[in-house]
Parts: structure tokens; C-alpha cells; sequence
């Protein structure tokens, strides 16, 4: 498993925390890793809790540098309306429409020395990026 053998110096696992002015600097892995997923495992395993399509909380003027990976990482966040349905339904017109998408949004972030990328987004739906600084 990918989480056994990465690191980060904010590990977020659901998207409703607020994550704001923050300084992240020198690692391995990752500044800021959103890693989230369908739904929560180990001991606190369910399936009535959906982390994946919870709104993002608030993320922004934040700081991460000198990582050998990323400065921030997403993987997995499509935030909806209604977080543990399904993101599309194909017996409708618009198979969107039953479950729109909220808009996550990161700004004022400062990423700069990372050695593969300041962001990577992988996975994600409606997101903005806005006033990013990438060195």
C-alpha cells in the first residue's frame, strides 16, 4: 500500500478540514497530501461515511518547499451534494445531474525546490487552482 512507505507533513484524509497557513518544508515525500478515499478503513471502517465526495473545507496560504517529491499532493476528490451516492447516473439524460459536483477550490499556495513537481492533482474533479506560486 502506497501509505506505508509515503510520507508527508500534512497528511489529510478528509477534504473538510481547514488546512490554512501553514509552512511545510523539507522531506521525502509530500508538503501537503490530500489522499482520500471512498471511505474511511481500519477501525473506523464504514461505508456510511464518504470522505471522497465530502466539500473541501478550507486550503489555502499555505507554504511547501525543498521536498524531493511534491508540495502538494491530491489524489481522489470529487466533492458532490450528496457525498455517498454515485458520482453519475446513465439511466438519466444527464447522468450528472443527481449528484453535481461542488467546486473545491485551493488558493495562495507557495511551492517552490520540490524536486518533481510543486502540485500533482490526480483523480479530481471540479477543482480551481488559484494564486499558486510554483518554483
Amino acid at each position: 500500500m502506497q501509505t506505508d512507505i509515503s510520507v508527508a507533513s500534512f497528511w489529510i484524509t478528509n477534504p473538510s478540514n481547514t488546512v490554512r497557513r501553514n509552512r511545510a518544508a523539507g522531506g521525502d515525500f509530500y508538503g501537503f497530501w490530500y489522499e482520500i478515499k471512498p471511505n474511511p478503513d481500519g477501525p473506523s471502517a464504514t461505508s456510511d461515511v464518504c470522505p471522497i465526495g465530502n466539500p473541501l473545507g478550507e486550503s489555502h496560504d499555505n507554504v511547501a518547499h525543498s521536498y524531493k517529491r511534491f508540495g502538494l499532493r491530491i489524489f481522489k476528490l470529487y466533492s458532490r451534494e450528496i457525498p455517498c451516492k454515485p458520482i453519475r447516473d446513465d439511466t438519466l439524460a444527464d447522468p450528472w445531474s443527481a449528484n453535481p459536483s461542488i467546486q473545491s477550490r485551493f488558493y495562495n499556495y507557495v511551492l517552490y525546490k520540490n524536486g518533481e513537481s510543486g502540485l500533482l492533482a490526480e483523480q479530481t474533479g471540479n477543482i480551481v487552482f488559484e494564486n499558486f506560486t510554483i518554483a
